[in-house]
């Protein structure tokens, strides 16, 4: 068995990917020395920022490299993952890793198939840089720290905890925060069963020390922490909640509403970002600081400095003729989520530019996918992008065009390439528009080149 010490040599195969990434920074902060490679040099800024020099593309590995750590997209004949293994450099996945450095802090698991990132990087904003000093890692770059990665000496760890590949179930939490459980990755899991039974065995690390909270309106969620042995805390609009919302209010982006717990209103919270989904994650996030002793004043004066989280509904440009918004939605239940809180908050036309994330994906909820853009006035899908899959033939974005309405389909459009959606929306957009990339893949580089379009005018 591996044993961790501060002092030892890191190398990080994907390292400027979202779940690497923040791993690389905290092992800087306990003293390691650290390198990697990623295929992809988006993110090295960040990284050589605490003097990490990241190489683009995967390569060997230096021999006097104590540790290689990879994700669960890399195959196992990466170039990196072999030439370790000729050197007898040992090497671990991320999720081994992570609970490695985690295991001697108060680690806080944030999980569900939606809202995990933003609740994070709630609990992030809120809990960091105060008495508490809580560290965090999440899975998304966030306004405030300006990387996806919180440095902090406290006694809290905030951590956001991934169910793809069971990766979450290698963690070793003290407490933990079910947003919901939906039917993704089930390239992974085969059916739903299958991915409640993993939060279930998740839910199963806790003791009666811990605390559990939970969405007390997700029924897959209340049966699959049913048997959970730690102090269970649950929020929603339903009856019997812990905690639930009153008096929601919209307006420009931003939500406020009646903190309730068992029917007193503790505080008024009010914050930046809009949409029901997000009450429940700011629901998440206030339960469990009530949890640890916090009153609902200071919860009050914590929400307000929740600054946003990158690609998600971020208004990246806003004048008085367009709006644009990258939003990471991916699943139908988020896209639907996402557009009906745009919806809410705007007057004009609202264009969505969408690129399906993985094949397997996009097969299973072609259905869902189909039914998903109803809000919108003007749909552009793309093509697929494949992530860490290989191309496979039997699906492609027409599959979504083929199963829509015919109303739907009077307003969408499939294209091949970036190139074809640019230049049909550079001819299409008029004063009063909103536009929306939407999707885990690359879709934002047309919205980012429409944005130095409208800059230049």
């Amino acid at each position: 068995m591996i044993e961790f010490s501060k002092n030892m040599k890191l190398h990080f195969t994907g390292i400027g990917g979202a779940g690497m990434l923040p791993l690389a920074l905290h092992a800087v902060t306990l003293g390691c020395r650290v390198e990697g490679s990623d295929l992809s040099s988006e993110n090295f800024h960040i990284l050589q920022k605490s003097s990490i020099r990241p190489v683009k593309g995967h390569g060997s590995v230096s021999p006097d490299t104590d540790l290689l750590v990879y994700s669960a997209a890399v195959p196992a004949d990466d170039p990196e993952l072999v030439s370790a293994a000729n050197q007898n450099i040992p090497a671990i996945k991320r999720a081994v890793f992570l609970d490695m450095v985690t295991k001697d802090r108060h680690t806080v698991l944030v999980s569900g198939s939606h809202g995990k990132s933003t609740v994070t990087a709630m609990l992030a904003d809120m809990m960091s840089g105060d008495e508490h000093g809580a560290a965090a890692i999440v899975g998304a770059e966030t306004v405030a720290a300006g990387s996806n990665y919180y440095p902090g000496e406290g006694r809290y760890m905030i951590v956001e905890a991934d169910e793809y590949d069971r990766s979450f179930l290698r963690l070793h939490p003290k407490d933990l925060i079910v947003m919901n459980i939906d039917d993704d990755h089930m390239d992974i899991y085969g059916d739903l069963s299958g991915l409640k039974q993993a939060f279930s065995e998740l839910a199963s690390k806790l003791d009666k020390n811990s605390v559990l909270v939970y969405n007390g309106d997700d029924d897959n969620t209340v049966s699959a922490v049913s048997e959970c042995a730690a102090r269970k805390i649950s929020f929603g609009f339903s009856h019997g909640c812990t905690f639930s919302a009153a008096n929601v209010k919209y307006n420009d982006f931003h939500t406020s509403f009646d903190l309730v717990k068992d029917g007193t209103v503790l505080c008024r919270i009010e914050y930046y970002f809009t949409g029901r989904h997000n009450v429940f994650n700011m629901l998440a996030a206030a339960s469990y600081l009530s949890s640890c002793g916090i009153s609902g004043e200071k919860i009050k004066e914590l929400a307000l400095r929740f600054k946003g989280v990158k690609r998600r509904t971020e208004i990246i440009y806003r004048s008085s003729d367009y709006i644009l918004i990258d939003d990471y939605a991916h699943h139908p239940s988020e896209i639907k989520a996402s557009l009906d809180n745009i919806r809410s908050n705007i007057e004009g036309r609202l264009i969505v530019m969408f690129q399906p994330h993985l094949y397997s994906r996009t097969k299973f909820h072609l259905e869902g996918f189909a039914k998903s853009f109803g809000k919108a006035d003007l749909v552009y899908i793309s093509h697929i992008y494949p992530a860490r899959e290989k191309y496979d033939p039997s699906v492609a974005s027409s599959d979504i065009f083929d199963r829509m309405d015919e109303e739907m389909k009077k307003r969408t459009r499939v294209f091949v390439s970036f190139e074809e959606v640019y230049g049909e929306l550079s001819v299409s957009v008029r004063p009063g528009d909103v536009i929306v990339s939407m999707g885990a893949g690359e879709i934002n580089k047309v919205l980012y080149r429409l944005k130095e379009a409208l800059l230049k005018k």
